[in-house]
């Protein structure tokens, strides 16, 4: 017996006794019946029909009526007692037709008899091939169980000569999957895989095609051998049909998801990207067609989110459209520039080309990002540090001296009352302030990321705080001037241009610039206008942008200008962070060191009174 049959033994004695208490009052009502003789069959005035080989007899309760009836029985009495006018050669001619009707009845019942017979012949071998045809499936299923078995035992084996360590985690997942076998499913499927090849073959019965691509689900054996259920988008279940099948896959079932929302929208990470985009443009180089590239990097996918979406692009290249088509069809999956960049790219030809200027573009934006994260990390971390080491002691170390001051009665210095104070308050209160704090927090990220000009108001009060401000201003002037002149570079029209530094920034101070120059555009007057004296665009990067429109090299311009700006943000952050260390330090240590003074100056008070 096998480890998971012990283990479900409990299970299948308990389901056992839960069936039989359920039927309990089933068996009492059929054995009170029968003590009360209700369902007996009556006797009188039937006719039971028995066949001894080629013999049937009629049996009634009044008499026996056979072939070979005598002329004076009893019912030719009764009908002579009935009708004393009746001449014997009436009486013959009834007893012949009587004869014969009894014939023609015997005859009619043999042929009944032979065809139930032959009904239930039919019947029995039917069942005899039907149970063939269960055995036969069941073998089949065993076999392929224990095929699976030896498969996962054989990985097992391998992992081990390799020595990789087997986890837990494929452990479960391979008991798991034996657990919830399912020996009907794979009937089921195969039934569906037959009424849906059968609706496919009839063009007739073919859906149309949708106008908008929409969400479909389908259930398919992969080439690797397991059963995939997923989701794709498509223009109809046909296309969907005919690419999981060009791709070697086993189709069962397809049908329209319930969710009418159809377009991914999931947002891919910056380092996910610059992966993917470095990977794409190795394999474009090497002379691996877009198709197959693409392909290949759904392979390599780890993340069901980042599969289905270049699941998604795939099936859009082979149905015939362009990389920027599919990227643009997923939402915010892909940033708008990359997708820009990768349009005017297949306008000029050189998409490996623009790949790697973008992969170059990211990884700085990454880099840069990580520097602002770090640089504000580290006070965040001790900031919280230092709430907690001083509420710890305001709430547990003071109230120990409190209780000495007590018994001591010494008049206690004004910081030391203040301490105590605070102590109290944060004892009493401190459920009630940490609320308040969540509750300010939720109301501050709901209006920030809501109400426009809220978030307006804040993130121009943060650019003008000292030092931070400047770091902000920096890193938006970069991020500005370096897509720009990406843009630029490769010939993106100077309106759709504006279009996509609008949404590369959450910044509505930049945002409310870029607006500004947009309209300029339209009034045919010069994009620097906008930026004239404006306190978030410094004055260098303005010159620049000036310079860069006289001279006609406002791409190489805009690119000095991210360079520049780049290089002084990464040395703000750096004097930031060398001078946040030691402000954290010091400010940690007065408010330590002050609560602790407080509580030890009246110690050394009480010391010269009892001396």
């Amino acid at each position: 017996m096998k480890a998971i049959d012990i283990i479900l033994l409990p299970f299948v004695f308990v389901y056992k006794g839960f069936i039989t208490i359920l039927l309990m009052p089933y068996y009492l009502i059929v054995l009170i019946g029968k003590a009360l003789g209700i369902g007996k069959k009556k006797t009188t005035n039937t006719i039971a029909q028995t066949k001894d080989a080629n013999e049937v007899k009629v049996i009634k309760n009044t008499g026996l009526v056979n072939a070979n009836i005598p002329v004076g029985n009893s019912s030719s009495n009764v009908n002579t007692a009935q009708n004393p006018a009746q001449n014997p050669a009436q009486k013959q001619e009834n007893i012949i037709k009587r004869q014969k009707e009894f014939e023609r009845l015997v005859a009619k019942a043999r042929l009944e008899e032979q065809k139930r017979v032959q009904e239930q012949e039919k019947i029995q071998i039917e069942n005899e091939k039907r149970e063939k045809e269960r055995q036969a499936k069941e073998l089949e299923r065993r076999k392929k169980e224990e095929a699976w078995d030896r498969k996962e035992e054989k990985r097992i084996e391998e992992l081990k000569k390799r020595g990789e360590p087997i986890t837990l985690t494929d452990k479960l997942n391979h008991f798991y999957k034996k657990l919830t076998y399912n020996k009907n499913e794979e009937l089921e499927l195969e039934a569906k895989k037959s009424v849906l090849d059968e609706q496919f073959k009839d063009k007739s019965k073919q859906t149309s095609r949708f106008t908008k691509p929409l969400l479909f689900e389908y259930v398919a054996k992969a080439p690797n051998g397991e059963i995939e259920k997923s989701t794709i988008e498509a223009l109809s279940r046909v296309d969907v049909h005919s690419f999981l099948e060009a791709e070697g896959y086993k189709v069962y079932d397809i049908k329209a998801a319930k969710a009418r929302s159809s377009i991914i929208t999931y947002r891919m990470k910056r380092s996910k990207l610059i992966f993917y985009l470095s990977q794409l443009s190795a394999y474009l180089k090497s002379g691996i067609a877009l198709a197959d590239s693409v392909k290949i990097l759904e392979d390599q996918a780890k993340n069901r989110n980042e599969k289905k979406a270049w699941r998604a692009i795939y099936y859009d290249l082979s149905m015939g459209d362009v990389l920027s088509l599919a990227m643009e069809k997923r939402k915010d999956t892909f940033p708008k520039l990359l997708i820009n960049m990768i349009k005017t790219a297949e306008m000029t030809g050189n998409l490996p080309e623009t790949i790697d200027d973008m992969v170059d573009y990211y990884t700085e934006s990454e880099t840069t990002k990580k520097q602002m994260k770090t640089a504000m990390m580290y006070p965040i971390v001790v900031t919280c540090f230092a709430a907690i080491v001083v509420t710890f002691i305001l709430m547990w170390v003071v109230p120990q001296f409190v209780d000495i001051y007590a018994d001591l009665g010494s008049d206690l210095p004004a910081i030391t009352k203040f301490v105590i104070r605070i102590s109290d308050f944060l004892k009493n209160y401190l459920i009630f302030i940490l609320i308040g704090i969540i509750v300010l927090i939720l109301i501050y990220l709901y209006m920030f990321r809501n109400v426009k000009p809220f978030r307006k108001t804040m993130q121009e009060f943060y650019m003008h705080i000292p030092v931070f401000g400047s770091i902000i201003i920096y890193n938006e002037v970069t991020i500005f001037s370096k897509t720009f002149a990406n843009l630029i570079n490769h010939n993106v029209f100077i309106t759709d241009s504006i279009d996509v530094l609008s949404k590369i920034t959450d910044n509505e101070i930049y945002k409310k610039l870029i607006f500004d120059t947009a309209k300029n555009l339209t009034k045919g007057e010069p994009i620097s206008k906008a930026f004239k004296d404006h306190w978030a665009f410094p004055n260098i990067a303005y010159q620049m942008l000036i310079t860069g429109e006289k001279t006609g090299r406002l791409g190489p311009m805009m690119e000095r200008v991210s360079n520049y700006y780049q290089e002084q943000h990464r040395t703000l952050v750096n004097q930031m962070k060398t001078l946040i260390e030691p402000v954290m330090i010091v400010t940690l240590a007065f408010l330590v060191g002050g609560i602790l003074l407080a509580v030890i100056i009246p110690m050394y008070s009480m010391y010269d009174a009892l001396q």
